[in-house]
């Protein structure tokens, strides 16, 4: 049995050898945005993330990496409603995540990864338009006079965690993201406003150099 166990470990750290090595990695991301218990069921935002990350190796012998990075989205949603009317949402953040990462060298063109991580965000725009029959409302949920006030606002930063997978073949890269809020993107109690986080799916390519 510890035969078998040395053998297994050797032919891990042989491999996983070979992959750590430091990294970058540029970007792009389709994303959908979905508010947690939120009254209102109009703000799906979907939309593009734009960044790149930084991969460090913490070890000689096996493929573990702190990833930090850097991006920045965009997403919008428009749906109508009764009477002829329609809610526009828009939104922006930018980023700064870290991760821990785990790569597996399948052989030496292909890897697959896995990561879990936390994520520092910042909201800077959250727009919503109203339109409907005799009126046309604009407010931003980040203005406390838009809101009525600071406790009404919605905040600028949120922490938050990820996990998600990747495929890596060559210097190209596929992966999924799921991304989650800890903190409450709006605590309020305004009618319709109940507290609310993002989660947010993404699904990236990107180009390592």
């Amino acid at each position: 049995m510890k035969k078998i166990f040395a053998i297994a470990a050797a032919f891990v750290l042989s491999a996983s050898a070979a992959m750590a090595q430091d990294y970058l990695r540029l970007q792009a991301s389709f994303v959908a945005n979905k508010l947690t218990d939120y009254a209102d069921d109009n703000v799906k935002p979907k939309g593009i993330n734009f960044g790149g990350v930084a991969g460090f190796s913490v070890s000689d012998n096996l493929p573990i990496y702190v990833e930090p990075g850097v991006n920045i989205a965009w997403a919008h949603s428009a749906k109508d409603i009764d009477g002829g009317g329609e809610i526009k949402f828009t939104y922006m953040s930018a980023a700064i995540p870290v991760n821990c990462v785990y790569k597996y060298d399948i052989n030496d063109k292909v890897a697959v990864s896995g990561f879990l991580g936390l994520n520092n965000k910042f909201n800077f725009m959250a727009k919503e338009h109203d339109k409907g029959d005799g009126y046309k409302n604009d407010f931003s949920w980040l203005s406390k006079k838009d809101m009525g006030s600071r406790d009404n606002r919605a905040n600028f930063y949120q922490l938050g965690s990820q996990i998600g997978c990747g495929f890596h073949v060559q210097r190209f890269y596929v992966g999924y993201q799921f991304q989650w809020d800890w903190m409450k993107f709006q605590e309020t109690d305004l009618p319709g406003y109940d507290p609310h986080k993002w989660v947010t799916n993404y699904i990236t390519v990107g180009l390592t150099l």
